[in-house]
C-alpha cells in the first residue's frame, strides 16, 4: 500500500507542476493583452512598433546565424588542414621507415 501512495503523491506533484505552468502561461498572455489594450498608443502605432521589433529581432537572429556559419566554416577548414598535414607527416614517416628497412 505504501508504494501505491508514493505513486499517487508523484502523480499529484506532476499535476501540480503542470498547473503551475498553465497558470504562468495564462498570466503572461493576460498581462501582454492588458498591456496592449492599455498602451498609450493607437492600434496602428502599436502594430508598427511590434512589426519594427519583430524585424529588428529577425535581423539580429540572421546576423548571428551568418556569424555562426562563418565560424563553423573556419573551424572545418582548420580541421581539414590539420588532418591533411597529419596525413602528409604520416606518409613521410612511413616512407622513411620503409627506406630504412624497418
Amino acid at each position: 500500500m505504501t508504494i501505491q501512495g508514493g505513486e499517487h503523491d508523484e502523480k499529484k506533484q506532476g499535476n501540480h507542476q503542470g498547473s503551475r505552468l498553465t497558470y504562468l502561461v495564462a498570466g503572461l498572455g493576460i498581462g501582454a493583452l492588458v498591456g496592449v489594450l492599455l498602451a498609450p498608443q493607437s492600434g496602428g502605432d502599436t502594430r508598427e512598433w511590434f512589426a519594427t521589433k519583430y524585424k529588428d529581432g529577425m535581423d539580429s537572429v540572421n546576423a548571428k546565424v551568418k556569424q555562426t556559419r562563418q565560424q563553423v566554416s573556419e573551424l572545418i577548414d582548420r580541421g581539414q588542414q590539420q588532418v591533411s598535414e597529419a596525413m602528409d607527416k604520416g606518409r613521410e614517416a612511413f616512407s622513411k621507415a620503409k627506406a630504412a628497412g624497418v
